[in-house]
């Protein structure tokens, strides 16, 4: 049987070299490489060549959902496991959009870990229950402010726009404040505006509105923006 090739993300040294201790005493498991934020696990992928890898959500320079969805998008054959410490819905939201095979918390055993990396690297979804089932509400809740929506982000500014882009990419306030080069509060005000023109509670929401409504930009018009 070949080995599942794995690559740690996480941007504690210690999580990783733990992982990588436990992993290693398992012949069908291959660690093949480590990054400690979601850019450098992108920066890494074509070297290492992963099947599989292993991610935590909340990360400096790249979070892991952004990071799942830029590696998702160019290597859509890779099976991407979020682990977290956070009992998040909106995490688990963002990350199912983006594609993520699977949502686990830090907390579960070895075995469970074990088990839940050969289930997704067979091709399987695995998320927990109780995640996905605060994650279906807010979908629910989505659909609804959607159908009620009749001209997706038409009244938003063009700056908001911008905003609800990065907001889909997965960047928190601090980050979208350094793209724009704004500071962090006027970053906060831009997110608390967006939601209330478009009726919804939580930035995980406005996430999924830009992705259905088709309100992201390419990539490569957004490095192309002058701000």
């Amino acid at each position: 049987m070949s080995s599942i090739r794995l690559m740690i993300v996480d941007d504690h040294e210690v999580v990783r070299l733990g992982l990588r201790a436990a992993f290693e005493l398992e012949p069908d498991l291959n660690v093949v490489g480590e990054a400690s934020n979601g850019a450098e696990a992108l920066a890494k992928m074509s070297v290492l060549a992963p099947a599989l890898v292993l991610m935590d959500v909340r990360m400096e320079k790249m979070s892991g959902i952004e990071a799942c969805r830029e590696i998702k998008s160019r290597y859509p054959d890779v099976s991407i496991l979020m682990i977290t410490s956070y009992t998040d819905d909106e995490a688990v939201f963002a990350s199912m959009l983006a594609g993520a095979s699977g949502y686990l918390l830090k907390n579960l055993s070895r075995s469970e870990l074990l088990r839940a990396i050969r289930l997704v690297a067979s091709g399987q979804s695995l998320l927990d229950p109780a995640l996905v089932k605060q994650a279906t509400t807010r979908l629910t809740t989505l659909a609804t402010a959607g159908s009620q929506t009749h001209v997706p982000g038409g009244e938003l500014t063009e700056r908001e726009r911008e905003v609800l882009a990065l907001i889909a990419r997965g960047f928190t306030n601090k980050l979208i404040a350094d793209a724009l080069y704004v500071t962090e509060k006027t970053a906060r005000n831009h997110v608390s505006h967006i939601l209330e023109k478009l009726g919804l509670a939580r930035r995980s929401e406005a996430a999924a509105f830009a992705v259905e409504h088709k309100l992201v930009p390419p990539r490569e018009q957004r490095k192309n923006e002058e701000y």
